[in-house]
């Protein structure tokens, strides 16, 4: 029975997924139409914040209420990883409660992140990030220096979705998904889309790694 019900969920968080993922994609697509935009480069410019994206894209949106970023008001919840990811030893979770975003009509979350700090030229940057073992704690050097994993991206932005709000269980890879923005596609970064398949690990944040 237990695993009657987690099937039964799943296939309740694809179809949900499958379905923001129609609505976010047409809605950029008209984004782009009514504002006369060559690519989603034009919508994530450098020079723009994830607050006035979140308004350009929110005209072709049914949004119900809308918050900026560092207010919070949309999102009250912490969501976890597909999987654990530690640092200094404990599991770590994704913080978005003051990030710009919007609840829309159908229940779900959506969170606008445009990389405009890290962006060199065009949509490219490079992200820069210190290697961890698996306990999460930072890899040094020889010298005592952190050893930084340097990766190159070319998204403009991003857009994370949860499918159902607060409801639960707030994970990426169950009910949260995000979305890659790059200058003419928007790309989904987990295998589910293509596989009807999700991948998640159930467990307790502040767990200790063992």
């Amino acid at each position: 029975m237990p695993n009657l019900v987690a099937n039964y969920k799943n296939k309740v968080f694809i179809n949900q997924t499958k379905n923001s993922f129609s609505t976010l994609s047409n809605a950029l697509i008209m984004t782009k139409v009514n504002n006369g935009l060559d690519s989603y480069e034009d919508l994530f410019q450098k020079d723009r914040t994830s607050d006035e994206i979140l308004d350009i894209i929110s005209k072709e949106l049914k949004v119900i209420k809308t918050c900026k970023s560092g207010k919070g008001g949309c999102i009250s919840w912490k969501t976890k990883y597909p999987k654990k990811q530690f640092q200094n030893g404990k599991t770590v979770y994704s913080d978005m409660r003051t990030a710009s975003s919007a609840i829309l009509s159908d229940g779900s979350v959506i969170i606008i992140q445009n990389f405009t700090n890290q962006r060199q030229s065009g949509c490219n940057w490079v992200n820069s990030h210190p290697k961890r073992d698996e306990a999460g704690n930072i890899v040094k050097d020889e010298n005592g220096n952190d050893i930084i994993i340097n990766t190159q991206d070319n998204r403009c932005g991003a857009i994370k979705v949860d499918v159902n709000g607060g409801k639960g269980p707030n994970q990426f890879g169950a009910d949260t998904f995000d979305l890659g923005v790059y200058p003419n596609k928007l790309h989904g970064n987990y295998s589910f889309f293509y596989n009807d398949k999700l991948d998640y690990e159930n467990y307790t944040e502040g767990d200790d790694y063992k």
